[in-house]
């Protein structure tokens, strides 16, 4: 079973603690974290790692169980200083590592990147971050990368293969088929963290997106993410994250899996 995840921009702007505490109740297995460069969150990480409610977290992900997908997102405007305690960088691979998350992710921002950046330039500043990840156990992930977009695909893996990095494959659902989404995680197997999806078109595209990604391995989790920031679910979260997760489900389910289960019921 593919490992499944919301990021907290779903809910926002319900805090980390609530939505880890919500989470058991409604399918989901694991969460997704912005601790940098977004400055709404800013209230929740700013005090550092004393903070009680870093403490909190901790404690509530081992009694429930779930686990944190990924932390993001460190921005990649320019060579990265090698500071755990000062460098906006290194408090998101600190916070990621005290979570036990699987994954960092981080982008191209300023203007000018990667745009007015050569290649060279790109793989050596995201190689920096996959260094100084690695004590952290923690895999760098170029993200979001859409999955319509070959060039932009082909361009990320030349920037993440030499550090052994990955990226985040974003799938628009309404506008990408089956045979799209299989060709392109078949063509970055080696580098993909994870699928990422937007929550406002899964729950938009309903028994519509059945099957979408009927053929992604196993391994490969998916996780849903708001567009802006700004949040999905504003009331009755457990009723609207079961939704979307029977929705993701459903998406995920191999033809032959839904024959089996339609003809059983």
């Amino acid at each position: 079973m593919n490992r499944m995840a919301v990021h907290q921009s779903v809910v926002h702007p319900l805090d980390p603690v609530d939505l880890v505490e919500l989470l058991p109740s409604t399918g989901w297995d694991s969460i997704g974290l912005h601790v940098g460069a977004v400055e709404e969150v800013e209230q929740w990480w700013s005090g550092g790692a004393g903070e009680r409610h870093l403490a909190r977290l901790i404690d509530l992900l081992l009694e429930t169980r779930v686990s944190v997908l990924d932390v993001g997102r460190v921005q990649l405007d320019g060579p990265l200083p090698r500071d755990d305690v000062h460098a906006f960088h290194g408090r998101v691979l600190d916070l990621g590592a005290r979570f036990g998350a699987q994954f960092v992710t981080a982008r191209f921002g300023a203007p000018g990147w990667p745009a007015g950046r050569s290649l060279a330039e790109r793989v050596d500043v995201f190689g920096q971050l996959a260094e100084q990840a690695r004590p952290f156990r923690l895999r760098p992930l170029l993200a979001p990368v859409p999955v319509t977009r070959p060039d932009l695909v082909a361009d990320a893996v030349s920037v993440v293969a030499p550090s052994r990095g990955g990226l985040v494959l974003d799938v628009q659902v309404s506008d990408t088929s089956p045979a799209e989404v299989e060709a392109a995680v078949d063509s970055v197997l080696e580098h993909l963290g994870y699928i990422r999806l937007s929550a406002r078109q899964v729950a938009a595209s309903g028994e519509l997106a059945a099957g979408l990604l009927a053929t992604l391995p196993p391994h490969v989790p998916v996780a849903i993410g708001g567009d802006d920031s700004l949040g999905l679910v504003v009331a009755d979260h457990r009723p609207r994250l079961v939704a979307l997760h029977e929705v993701v489900d459903r998406m995920l389910e191999h033809p032959r899996a839904r024959a089996r289960r339609l003809s059983a019921t």
